[in-house]
């Protein structure tokens, strides 16, 4: 048995993310982590979006922000004033690069390489097994997704699923300070689906197509798709695909346990995961920000909750009325970026906004179909048991 102050189980974005943000706290109370992971990342497997008003630790690695945004769909095209935001973009390689090269640097950090067995805990301790050796700790701290069994009959279940390419053209025809946030002038038929544009310099591009849906497409589905749109809507034919990702996020309103004892569950494990769009890396932020400030403060990362619960109802309440059909995401998504201030709704998505702000930017909505949405949802939630 190896007994350590602290077990992080899964060196993922939220994993990381926090052994990073404990370094300081770690060398000043002379304690010791343990990070495991079935593997090192190094790979550029995942791209990173955001927004935030102010630098935050990981701004090293910010590969490309913009301070301008754009929105497109058949209703409308619409230029956004996000300030005081700036829209960032970090690449799964360099914040690997980066908390690998931060973590290394530390003497109180010990990095291993294995298979999480299991997890245990007490009222004295936590830990977990690796390869069949027990580790123990205060408190582990795990981002190893767990199983939940679905419950149709009383939440909704989508999925977020995407492919991007990053293209070379001949020409310059991107705008390197301005980002199309989404344009949903692609084919709705899959479900509520949307392209965005993220310009890397005048002639290299993200370029992603995401679905919102029960159901994964076939791989020549999301190729047709981007092939499409770069021919239609950017109308040109001379680009090289030099990476593509591929991606899938899950879209809920089940309830998820984010501690069990001493366990304390990061990312989107832990619920960290916004259930209507997907975004996950500024709430695996705040989220691991609040366990380290909890920690220094009190000895124990028991932590309040980092917004409230009622933005849970207003994601329910939307993937209601996305999965019922009657409204389509364009439309909803349109009405809400024409009406509102585009900074605003980014206050709103982070989960930032005061129950008025909330109240005015819900007037600007479809009324009459979010609130039969609200209704049938709760009924529905009533019908099992639990409202």
């Amino acid at each position: 048995m190896k007994n350590f102050d602290y077990i992080i189980a899964g060196g993922g974005c939220s994993g990381l993310s926090l052994a990073v943000r404990l370094l300081p706290y770690l060398k000043a109370s002379n304690k010791r982590v343990l990070v495991v992971d079935k593997e090192v990342k190094k790979n550029n497997d995942r791209t990173w979006c955001f927004w935030e008003e102010h630098p935050d630790i990981f701004e090293p690695v910010v590969h490309r922000k913009w301070n301008h945004l754009s929105f497109s769909s058949t209703y409308t095209d619409l230029q956004l004033n996000i300030h005081p935001y700036s829209y960032k973009m970090i690449r799964g390689a360099d914040f690997y690069k980066y908390a690998s090269e931060q973590l290394a640097n530390s003497s109180h950090i010990t990095i291993l390489v294995g298979d999480v067995e299991r997890l245990f805990n007490d009222e004295e301790q936590a830990g977990l097994v690796i390869d069949g050796i027990l580790y123990t700790a205060d408190y582990v701290f795990s981002s190893i997704p767990k199983p939940q069994e679905k419950r149709p009959e009383s939440y909704q279940y989508l999925l977020q699923h995407f492919q991007g390419w990053v293209i070379e053209t001949e020409s310059p025809i991107f705008d390197p300070e301005s980002a199309k946030i989404m344009d949903f002038n692609t084919s709705q038929q899959h479900g509520t689906s949307f392209i965005y544009v993220l310009p890397l310099a005048a002639n290299r591009a993200l370029i992603e197509y995401t679905v919102f849906s029960e159901q994964l497409l076939a791989p020549e589905t999301y190729t047709a798709a981007l092939n499409q749109y770069i021919s239609e809507q950017l109308i040109y034919e001379n680009y090289k695909v030099v990476e593509q990702e591929n991606g899938v996020i899950p879209m809920s309103d089940h309830p998820i346990q984010g501690k069990d004892g001493r366990i304390i569950y990061l990312g989107t494990a832990g619920g960290f995961t916004k259930g209507s769009t997907g975004y996950t890396f500024r709430f695996i932020q705040k989220h691991t920000a609040a366990i380290v400030e909890r920690l220094q403060k009190y000895g124990d990362p028991y932590i309040s909750a980092t917004y409230s619960r009622r933005f849970n109802l207003y994601d329910g309440i939307l993937l209601y009325l996305l999965n019922s059909g009657r409204i389509s995401g364009e439309e909803i998504f349109s009405t809400m970026f024409k009406k509102n201030n585009a900074a605003q709704i980014l206050k709103f998505l982070d989960n930032d906004t005061s129950f008025a702000e909330e109240l005015l930017l819900f007037t600007t909505l479809q009324k009459k179909e979010f609130a039969l949405a609200f209704v049938k949802r709760t009924l529905k939630l009533m019908k099992a048991g639990l409202f």
